[in-house]
């Protein structure tokens, strides 16, 4: 009796059948390893590397996160610090590490604005980190000290114009090529100024020439105005941004003298190498998230003149990108260059 030919559709269903269910056995099992990933990270201490020397805003914004997130995951933030050449020295630090959001960097604004400072960059920020999560906006405020005949941005301005046709308006900054200068180079180019800039290494040396007339004025942060505005040496006129602060809401914005609608804020973020995985990512932007919710955190924050952010890695991307182009056409239009 010759062989019984088997039934082809029945062999088909039956292929078919076991096909699907080893993509469905791979679609649950890439599942399953994905939530794995996201539920057990961090599996070992994570590293904060932050641009700047210790003591800063950078810093304690930093350790303070880094100790909430440690409280949370129940595993070791270090703050690592790593100074040095215009916050150069620990963006390529972290994008030579492992892919694997174990080394974060708490980016300042430097990390887009280096892109049009400096020619011969050995890296290209925008290609190899991720954005994570915002932690706080830095705000700049226009400050006089209070040698300066003036008590409000209308007077200033009017005394300004007069100084600047004569060319004897200077203003101080922490640095060249800091946002702080830059937010000197808007003022004037909004004001129609002219004024020649005055770099002092930090904002320390340039609080100290603003109060002691060294300076017609500069733009500062507030956590290094605060205590000569206790003693009263020194004026906040405005802040350059959208709205007042809430721990000087007497100080009024530029915009309600007339000047034109902006923030000059810098900011702090935590950003990671490019190639981390998705699920870290987000695990650490929820996690963020949380701790900046918190009251105690909230009010530390504000307390050293920073506002607190936050907001999804696609937010913070958005914002970067907006950024880029502000600080960009500044740099531009105020001819300002670096060392290289």
């Amino acid at each position: 009796m010759g062989a019984v030919m088997p039934d082809l559709r029945v062999v088909f269903r039956a292929a078919c059948g076991s096909w699907r269910s080893a993509l469905a056995a791979g679609v649950l099992a890439a599942c399953s390893t994905s939530a794995a990933l996201a539920g057990s990270f961090p599996e070992r201490p994570v590293t904060i590397i932050v641009p700047f020397a210790a003591g800063g805003g950078s810093d304690i914004a930093a350790r303070l996160i880094g100790q909430r997130l440690q409280e949370k995951f129940g595993q070791p933030f270090i703050v690592e610090n790593k100074p040095g050449a215009s916050t150069q020295i620990a963006t390529r630090h972290v994008i030579t590490q492992p892919g694997d959001g174990y080394t974060l960097l708490l980016a300042t604004t430097s990390v887009i604005n280096n892109d049009y400072l400096y020619k011969n960059l050995a890296y290209d920020a925008k290609k190899s980190l991720q954005p994570v999560v915002g932690i706080v906006d830095v705000p700049a405020f226009l400050a006089v000290g209070t040698a300066a005949p003036v008590s409000s941005v209308g007077e200033f301005l009017e005394y300004a114009r007069q100084r600047s046709e004569k060319n004897l308006l200077n203003y101080g900054s922490a640095g060249n090529a800091s946002t702080l200068h830059l937010a000197g180079e808007w003022f004037n180019q909004a004001a129609k100024l002219k004024g020649t800039h005055v770099a002092y290494r930090g904002s320390g040396p340039a609080v100290v020439a603003l109060m002691a007339g060294e300076v017609d004025y500069s733009f500062e942060n507030l956590a290094p105005a605060l205590p000569q505005l206790g003693e009263g040496r020194m004026r906040l006129l405005a802040i350059a941004g959208p709205e007042r602060f809430p721990t000087v809401p007497d100080v009024p914005t530029l915009k309600e003298f007339g000047l034109p609608d902006t923030d000059l804020a810098s900011w702090f973020v935590l950003m990671t190498h490019a190639d981390a995985p998705a699920e870290v990512v987000r695990t650490l932007n929820e996690a963020v998230n949380e701790v900046l919710q918190r009251a105690d955190v909230q009010q530390r924050l504000l307390d050293l003149g920073l506002r607190p952010t936050g907001g999804s890695p696609q937010e913070l991307a958005q914002r970067m990108e907006e950024d880029r182009g502000k600080w960009a056409r500044i740099i531009e239009a105020g001819h300002v260059t670096v060392e290289q």
